[in-house]
C-alpha cells in the first residue's frame, strides 16, 4: 500500500508538475537564503565579515562574537511577487502580496573577561525566515495538438481497472474522459480504452502556493583578542508548503463528443522540520580589514505530505447537461530531504567607520541533495537521487554590499546573483527544463538610525529571476517560460541594553 501512494504521488508530479517526493525536492527545499533583517537585507545579504546583527546566527555564527552588550530586534516584511506566464504567445502576470515577520532574537554576553585573551563570551536565540512560497501563477493557451486527456489515456491503457492510478486516470475514467467498450456482461476490462474527446481545446491552469521555510537557531561565540571570532549554530528548520492547482480545458473542437469542459484539481500539503550546524570565524586583519569564513552542514529535513486531487467534468448530450465529479483518496506520505552543505567566504573593507564594502561568495552543490522515504520504496528514491545527481550542479553565488555614515543617518544600497542548479545533464528527464531557467539576480537600498540604545533601519529589495514549467507534462506541451519577481519593504527596530 506504501508503494501504491508514493507511485501515485510521483505520477502527479510527472503529469502535473506537483513535487511530491520527487528529484525536483531537492531544488525546491535546499535553494533557500537568510532573509534576514533590514540592515542586511539592504546590503543583499553581503555581511558575512561583519557580523552584529541577528542574520548573522543563520549566516556566519562569528559575528555573534562581535556584539558587546545586549540586543534585541525583530524585523517585518512588507512583500509582493508578480508571476508572468507567457506560453502560446499569450502573457499573464499575477500578484499576491504578504505581511510576516522575518526575524526575531536576543543576543547576549554570558561571560565576560577584560584580562583574559577570551575577551567575550556570547549566546544567541533567533527566527530567521530562509525562503517564502507565496505566488500566484496563471496560464493559458490553445493546442490543436495535446490535451491531457492524451495523458490519461497513455497512463491507462494497457492496464486493467484495478490497476489505474485513483489519483490520476482513474478518475478520468469515472468521469467518462475516457472509456472502454461493453458487452452484455459490463465492461471488457481488457486494457483496450478509448477517449471521449480528442485534442484541440484552450487551455488554463491557475496555481497557487503558500507558506514558508525558516529556522529557529541557537548560537554560541566567542572573541579572542578583539581579533578572532569564533561561533557555532545549531539550526532548527521549519517547512510549511502549500500548493493550490486549477487546470482546466474547454471550447473543444471535437463537436461530436459529449464533453463540454472539465477542471482537474490538486492539493498538496507539506510539513516538517529538521536540524543542521553552521561554523563560523571571522579575523579583523587590521583595523580596516576584516575575512569571514563560514561552513553550513546538510540538513535534514523530515517531511510530510498530504495530497489528493478531484476532477469534475460537464458533459452534453442532445441539449441536455450532466456532471461527473470523482474525488481521489487522501494521500500521505513521510519522508526525507537532504539539503547540500554550504561553504561561504566573505571579505569587508571598513574605512574610519564612515564607509563598508562587504562581499560574500557562497558555493552551493545541489548534486548533493537527496531522497529518502520508508522501507520498500529504497528503488523508487534511489532512482530520484540519480536523477538529482545528473540534473543539478554546484553553483556559486555572489553578493556585494555598502553602507555610507552620515552621522546622522546610514545609507545602504547592494546587490547580489544567485547561480543557476539546473546546469548538469537534462537529457534523461525534463530536456527542456533550462530552456527559461534563469540566474537570480537581487538590488537592494536602505537607510537606518543608529543612537546609544535602539536603533531603525529599513530595506527595499527587488529580485528577479526566470524559470520553466509546463502545463502538464514536458513530453506533450511545449515549455511555459515564468518570470519571477519579487519585491520586500523591511522594517527592523532593535534596543541596546
Amino acid at each position: 500500500m506504501k508503494n501504491r501512494i508514493l507511485l501515485s504521488a510521483a505520477s502527479l508530479f510527472f503529469v502535473c508538475q506537483v513535487s511530491a517526493q520527487s528529484y525536483l525536492d531537492a531544488q525546491l527545499f535546499s535553494e533557500t537564503d537568510v532573509i534576514g533583517t533590514a540592515r542586511t537585507a539592504s546590503m543583499s545579504g553581503a555581511f558575512g565579515a561583519l557580523g552584529a546583527d541577528m542574520s548573522s546566527l543563520s549566516t556566519n555564527p562569528a559575528g555573534l562574537g562581535l556584539y558587546q552588550s545586549v540586543d534585541f530586534s525583530f524585523t517585518l516584511d512588507l512583500g509582493a511577487t508578480d508571476r508572468t506566464s507567457y506560453y502560446s504567445g499569450n502573457k499573464f502576470t499575477s500578484r499576491l502580496g504578504d505581511f510576516n515577520l522575518t526575524s526575531l532574537g536576543v543576543a547576549f554576553p554570558v561571560k565576560s573577561t577584560p584580562d583574559s585573551d577570551w575577551k567575550r563570551q556570547n549566546f544567541g536565540f533567533a527566527y530567521n525566515k530562509t525562503k517564502d512560497f507565496r505566488a500566484n501563477t496563471f496560464i493559458y493557451g490553445n493546442d490543436a495538438n495535446s490535451s491531457i486527456v492524451d495523458v490519461f489515456y497513455d497512463n491507462a491503457y494497457g492496464n486493467n481497472l484495478d490497476e489505474l492510478d485513483s489519483f490520476f486516470e482513474l478518475s478520468a475514467f469515472d468521469t467518462d474522459l475516457i472509456d472502454l467498450d461493453v458487452d452484455s456482461n459490463g465492461f471488457i476490462d481488457n486494457g483496450q480504452y478509448f477517449r471521449e474527446v480528442f485534442s484541440g481545446q484552450d487551455q488554463y491552469k491557475e496555481v497557487i502556493t503558500e507558506g514558508q521555510m525558516g529556522e529557529i537557531v541557537f548560537s554560541y561565540a566567542g572573541s579572542y583578542q578583539e581579533k578572532l571570532y569564533l561561533g557555532s549554530t545549531l539550526s532548527i528548520s521549519t517547512v510549511e508548503y502549500i500548493k493550490r492547482s486549477k487546470y482546466t480545458e474547454n471550447n473543444f473542437n471535437d463537436t461530436l463528443s459529449t464533453v463540454q469542459s472539465f477542471d482537474f484539481y490538486e492539493n498538496q500539503y507539506t510539513s516538517g522540520s529538521g536540524v543542521g550546524l553552521k561554523l563560523g570565524a571571522i579575523y579583523k586583519v587590521n583595523k580596516n580589514l576584516r575575512l569571514g569564513l563560514s561552513w553550513h552542514s546538510p540538513s535534514i529535513l523530515y517531511l510530510n505530505d498530504e495530497y489528493e486531487t478531484r476532477l469534475d467534468v460537464n458533459h452534453s448530450y442532445n441539449d441536455s447537461a450532466y456532471a461527473y465529479s470523482k474525488s481521489s483518496p487522501y494521500g500521505m506520505y513521510d519522508y526525507q530531504v537532504t539539503t547540500p552543505s554550504k561553504l561561504m567566504v566573505s571579505g569587508a573593507l571598513v574605512l574610519s567607520k564612515q564607509f563598508v564594502v562587504s562581499a560574500d561568495f557562497e558555493l552551493v552543490d545541489y548534486s548533493e541533495a537527496s531522497l529518502s522515504g520508508q522501507p520498500g520504496d529504497e528503488q523508487y528514491f534511489n532512482d530520484q537521487n540519480a536523477i538529482i545527481q545528473n540534473r543539478y550542479s554546484e553553483v556559486a553565488n555572489m553578493k556585494l554590499g555598502a553602507e555610507l555614515n552620515l552621522t546622522s543617518i546610514l545609507l545602504r544600497a547592494g546587490y547580489a546573483n544567485y547561480g543557476n542548479p539546473l546546469a548538469g545533464d537534462l537529457t534523461s528527464v525534463d530536456p527542456t527544463a533550462n530552456v527559461y531557467s534563469s540566474e537570480r539576480e537581487m538590488y537592494s537600498v536602505g537607510f537606518g538610525r543608529r543612537n546609544q540604545f535602539s536603533y531603525i533601519d529599513f530595506a527595499f529589495v527587488f529580485s528577479e529571476g526566470s524559470y520553466t514549467t509546463w502545463l502538464y507534462n514536458a513530453n506533450y506541451t511545449p515549455p511555459v517560460k515564468v518570470v519571477d519577481t519579487n519585491y520586500s519593504l523591511l522594517l527592523t527596530m532593535g534596543w541596546k541594553f
